[in-house]
């Protein structure tokens, strides 16, 4: 048995169908690509490879996508070639940050079902190390999983179980080459004083401390999935709105609060991973789910805004959707539907439904609030502006953008979920007809509220 066969032996097995690899020409990416098409169906028609060349290191960098480009081109494997603009950031976030941009781009054009990464046991554990010094939590020492879809594919790492030295020894074994990056050996970066200087100490004063820091790297992954899950549980789904009530977050464990909050950040703020929250800003935005009104400002930009029982993730410039002209018998606006239906013999609460003489809509437009608008509050004799009546109605800031109006010109007509404006007095001998919002109007639990 060859020393890549030994290898392939202890690797997770690669799943069926189309895969992405990371190749960088290093000796673990090396190792990965070659065991990988060992599988006996594995070919140039299911295994494709893309390497990330950043430029930082000058012709050492030519020379190693030349390497990767002769490497793929005899063993006939399709090889994709990015060269992303980094601009003035030229630090390793800003590499990861534009390489993990490239991934995700050729995922979505290639339709692979998954990116294989050839992180091993020893990046496990430098990974774990690094984020201790830092004070991360469970959810950040439980870091590189087998397998983990947070970049928004499916990402597995099948050497995890391997140690760098041994895939190193299996390739010299079988007289295959390998790229070695200078820019590991500069210990102004923290990974590379954490794998020359940190772990040399640790192994010397517990033998084989890395492989066990790497085993409690996968025990954190374990728990942290369980957590996870019970967080998801617990918002049951209120991670797809850009608001949450505060009442599902208050009387959670800190720790199932911490990870509800961050997955809300994960699903309504920045895509990029390292804007995740980190444990201050969770521990703020955890305080402020008791108080009755605050703000805490968030990266990229965003804030969090307490009020009226609710937080609203606000980012920094909030779009305003175009007017939708008011047709029948529906016209959808906002996440809402206007819905024309036939009379029920009653006006209507003016809220959720509002009964109108038949075209009295027509030429109406669906919109969100504009500066100069105005209301006249169904049975009252002049208009108001638009602001003050929805500030005596308790509707709290952070909706009052967002609520649907049904308009003609600077006139509002109806307001979705807080009321009726100039509507002709109801008939019941008249040719009337039935305006219904349909859809979620949180704005109406807040109304009254004092969590």
């Amino acid at each position: 048995m060859t020393g890549l066969e030994r290898l392939k032996a202890r690797m997770n097995p690669l799943p069926e169908g189309r895969l992405l690899i990371g190749l960088s020409g290093g000796a673990d990416s090396v190792a990965l690509l070659l065991a990988a098409l060992l599988d006996p169906d594995r070919n140039g028609e299911n295994l494709r490879a893309v390497h990330v060349n950043h430029g930082l290191r000058g012709g050492e960098s030519e020379t190693d996508e030349a390497f990767v480009r002769a490497l793929c081109e005899e063993k006939g494997i399709p090889l994709e070639v990015r060269r992303p603009d980094l601009g003035e950031r030229r630090d390793e976030n800003a590499a990861r940050e534009a390489r993990m941009a490239c991934f995700r781009q050729i995922m979505a054009e290639s339709g692979a079902s998954a990116l294989l990464l050839a992180h091993n046991r020893d990046d496990r554990a430098e990974t774990f190390l690094m984020r201790l010094l830092r004070g991360s939590g469970t959810e950040g020492l439980a870091c590189m999983g087998e397998e983990d879809s947070r970049m928004g594919f499916r990402v597995l790492r099948p050497m995890l179980s391997l140690g760098r030295e041994e895939i190193r020894a299996a390739l010299r074994e079988d007289g295959i080459p390998w790229r070695e990056d200078s820019s590991n050996e500069d210990e102004r970066y923290l990974r590379n004083a954490v794998r020359k200087k940190l772990i040399p100490l640790m192994n010397r004063l517990a033998p084989g401390a890395s492989a066990r820091i790497a085993h409690t790297a996968s025990l954190a992954q374990a728990d942290q999935e369980v957590l996870q899950a019970l967080a998801e549980r617990a918002l049951d789904g209120g991670e797809r709105h850009s608001w949450m009530p505060a009442e599902i977050l208050l009387g959670q464990l800190p720790a199932i609060r911490s990870r509800m909050l961050r997955s809300w950040w994960k699903a309504q703020g920045p895509a990029l991973k390292e804007r995740e929250l980190n444990g201050e800003t969770t521990e703020r935005l955890a305080a402020l789910t008791e108080l009755p009104d605050g703000t805490v400002n968030l990266p990229a930009g965003y804030r969090c805004v307490k009020s009226g029982g609710f937080l609203h993730l606000i980012p920094p410039e909030r779009s305003v959707p175009e007017p939708a002209a008011w047709r029948e018998p529906a016209t959808e606006f906002g996440g809402l539907t206007l819905r024309q239906a036939p009379s029920a013999g009653n006006p209507g609460d003016g809220k959720t439904c509002q009964e109108v003489p038949a075209g009295f809509a027509e030429g109406c437009v669906l919109r969100t609030r504009r500066p100069g608008d105005r209301i006249r509050p169904f049975g009252c004799a002049g208009s108001r502006k638009l602001q003050d009546y929805l500030t005596d109605r308790k509707i709290g800031e952070p909706w009052r953008d967002q609520i649907p109006l049904l308009c003609r010109g600077t006139e509002v007509i109806l307001a979705a979920g807080v009321g009726a404006g100039a509507i002709p007095e109801w008939n019941r001998e008249a040719s009337n007809v039935r305006l219904l919002w349909q859809g979620e109007m949180p704005w109406m639990r807040e109304t009254g509220r004092t969590v």
